[in-house]
Formats: C-alpha cells, sequence, structure tokens
C-alpha cells in the first residue's frame, strides 16, 4: 500500500509540475492571460538564417502579429539540421488552453507585462524567455529573467518561452 501511495503521489506531482499554467495579469491598464510553457523545456525561436520578409517580424509592440509572420515564413522549420524541429511562435500559435486558441510568443514589450509578474513563472533565474520580436536573418531579442535586460540571441539558441493573449 505503501509504495502504491508513494507511486501515485509522484506521478500527480509530477503532473502538476508539468501542467501548462495559464496566469492573468495587467500591465499599463492592459488585460492579458500568460500560457507557462516552462514545462516544454528549451526551444529555438525558429528558422536559421530565414528573415521574416517585409520586416513583419519586428514590431516591438504587437506579438501577435510577429507570431503570425513567423510561423508563416518557417512554417515546418524545414532549415539544414532542425528539419521539423518545435519552435517558441509554432507553439505558441498552436497553443489550446483553457478552451482559448488565440496564444501567439509575446514581443519585446509584452514581455516587459510578463516580467512584472515574473515570481509566477517557472523560468530558471539566469534563464532567458523568447520574445517573437526579430532583429534581423539570424538574432531575435530576449529577455534575460534576471535583471529584465534585452539580449539579441541567435535563432538556433535555444531558450525557454511563455506564450500570452489579450484578454478583452
Amino acid at each position: 500500500m505503501k509504495k502504491i501511495f508513494s507511486f501515485c503521489l509522484i506521478l500527480l506531482t509530477t503532473r502538476i509540475l508539468s501542467a501548462q499554467m495559464i496566469i492573468p495579469i495587467t500591465f499599463d491598464g492592459k488585460k492579458y492571460e500568460v500560457l507557462d510553457m516552462s514545462a516544454k523545456g528549451k526551444v529555438l525561436w525558429g528558422g536559421t538564417t530565414k528573415m521574416i520578409p517585409g520586416n513583419a517580424a519586428k514590431s516591438e509592440s504587437d506579438g501577435a502579429a510577429n507570431t503570425v509572420a513567423i510561423v508563416a515564413a518557417v512554417g515546418e522549420n524545414a532549415g539544414a539540421g532542425i528539419k521539423g524541429v518545435s519552435y517558441a511562435a509554432k507553439l505558441c500559435s498552436d497553443a489550446e488552453n483553457g478552451g482559448k486558441k488565440d496564444w501567439y510568443l509575446p514581443s519585446k514589450n509584452e514581455s516587459d507585462a510578463i516580467y512584472a509578474y515574473k515570481a509566477q513563472f517557472r523560468i530558471a533565474e539566469r534563464g532567458s524567455i523568447w520574445t517573437s520580436t526579430e532583429v534581423n536573418g539570424t538574432q531575435a531579442v530576449s529577455k534575460y529573467w534576471y535583471n529584465g535586460n534585452f539580449y539579441n540571441l541567435t535563432k538556433v539558441d535555444t531558450l525557454q518561452f511563455l506564450c500570452i493573449r489579450k484578454v478583452e
């Protein structure tokens, strides 16, 4: 009986830790919900040297538009050596949680809203998260979790990520 109880406790704990939690936040008068994807681990931004056409993913404030542009350009990640590998924008775009399907990878500015609530997320203290804001063909903006600074990292680096949606 003790072994069965221990097994059930371990199973329940694993399920709770791997669950994707929805965390409501408010920042600068705007309401959002954030989907904690930390249980998915670290992933690529998407693509390797493919610049998103027409500067479509360079918005610092519209992560939803950036995400649509990234997924349209990168698709199933057909680059050499990364074919079919999951990437942050696609995972957010495909996410369905809480009966909602309008999740996206946050822009640079939207990541500030998330960072204001950083204690509620399971991101490594010295880790970084992806934003949907592209810098150029090989780099995208990341947010360093320790101090909130932004850094341009290569798109093939692997980082944790969170998804966000606007609440009307």
